[in-house]
């Protein structure tokens, strides 16, 4: 078994591994623009619905400070925009003899907009945290909160958009659909933080952060959520913090069977961008902060080694882990990395694996 290891791995270089969803795909875009006819009319509104996608994009990626620092400011055209595009896709769409609507989605070229971020010296985040669960509860007009996975905020976070955010929010769905009394127990559970319920919550997805995000609305085309983030460990609750009121509004224009998802859309898109925020402080990488460090890693089986290796791989900080030697319990690399070594443990803390300093150096290992 050792010896066709050592064939298979004999100068391996890793590569990074698919994200759970995609930073780089915006979703949702609205266009809609006038020409004289409906072709000009359609490429004007996907050229603006394109470079407004951009700049989300940028929204997304980039902290505003390291924005605001560039001199010269960076401006993006719409030719720009064009060129980071790897492809789109336009739903709903409207049309008249000079008029086209529509919803707009652009996937872009990551490696061309890695490369056009570092041309302009612009330090970006592109690898996504870990995700977090969301209990979406939704207050109905007896201010009863209700909190089946088809209730209007629960269908909300079931789109795709907020798996393409740095932080990924995965919906609470398994024993959400329950009959109004024991609803009422649950959310009243929620609502006064029940260590035991949140944590086998968290243990059941998978996480280690859950946010009580409780929606109602206000007024005729507005809703207001408010949102708690706890943060759960071995021994249960660590950390409960408010993170305040989200208000969403849909424009005065929506039609009436559209305006409540457009305005929860709105909201909740602002609690996934706080956490996109506090992500990217955490883990932005500037182009000084390349390092090449002797890294051994230790494992008990095969199966252990492969786990190592492609949580090596999937790590976008890690540039290239070359092999060096191997034996039947560990293996000796060479890793090449962006970021500092804080940085490189807590993404692969998330993987499942220890790295810290020991007797023999930086080691990793199965957590």
């Amino acid at each position: 078994m050792l010896r066709a290891m050592i064939i298979f791995l004999a100068g391996l270089v890793f590569s990074t591994a698919a994200m759970a969803g995609s930073p780089f795909e915006i979703t949702g875009v609205r266009i809609d623009a006038y020409g004289a006819n409906v072709t000009k009319a359609r490429a004007q509104a996907i050229r603006v619905g394109t470079l407004d996608a951009t700049y989300q994009l940028l929204d997304r990626i980039t902290l505003p400070s390291d924005r605001l620092a560039l001199d010269p400011p960076l401006i993006i055209t719409e030719d720009i925009a064009e060129q980071l595009v790897a492809g789109i896709e336009i739903a709903n769409e409207k049309r008249s003899r000079s008029r086209y609507l529509g919803d707009l989605s652009v996937t872009f070229d990551a490696q061309a907009v890695r490369n056009f971020l570092r041309a302009h010296h612009l330090p970006f985040v592109e690898s996504q945290a870990a995700p977090v669960l969301i209990v979406a509860l939704w207050q109905n007009e007896e201010g009863q909160p209700v909190l089946s996975t088809d209730n209007p905020f629960a269908k909300v976070l079931k789109r795709p958009a907020f798996q393409n955010h740095l932080v990924p929010l995965k919906l609470a769905t398994q024993g959400m659909d329950l009959d109004e009394q024991a609803a009422s127990l649950k959310a009243w559970q929620l609502a006064n933080f029940d260590n035991s319920l949140l944590s086998t919550m968290a243990a059941r997805a998978g996480v280690k952060e859950v946010i009580i995000a409780s929606a109602k609305p206000e007024g005729s085309n507005a809703v207001r959520i408010k949102a708690q983030r706890v943060q759960i460990g071995e021994n249960g609750i660590e950390s409960i913090v408010d993170m305040g009121s989200f208000e969403g509004m849909a424009p005065f224009s929506a039609r009436q069977s559209q305006w409540l998802a457009q305005a929860l859309f709105a909201a909740a898109d602002k609690i996934a961008q706080v956490l996109d925020t506090d992500w990217k402080q955490q883990a932005i990488v500037r182009d000084d902060m390349r390092q090449s460090v002797r890294l051994t890693a230790l494992y008990k089986t095969l199966s252990e080694w492969q786990r190592l290796r492609d949580a090596l791989g999937g790590v976008a900080l890690v540039e290239e882990a070359r092999l060096d030697a191997l034996s039947y319990d560990g293996a000796l690399l060479t890793l090449s990395y962006i970021g500092s070594e804080e940085q490189l443990a807590r993404r692969l803390a998330q993987k499942g694996i220890i790295l810290r300093n020991e007797d023999i150096g930086l080691v990793a290992r199965i957590q």
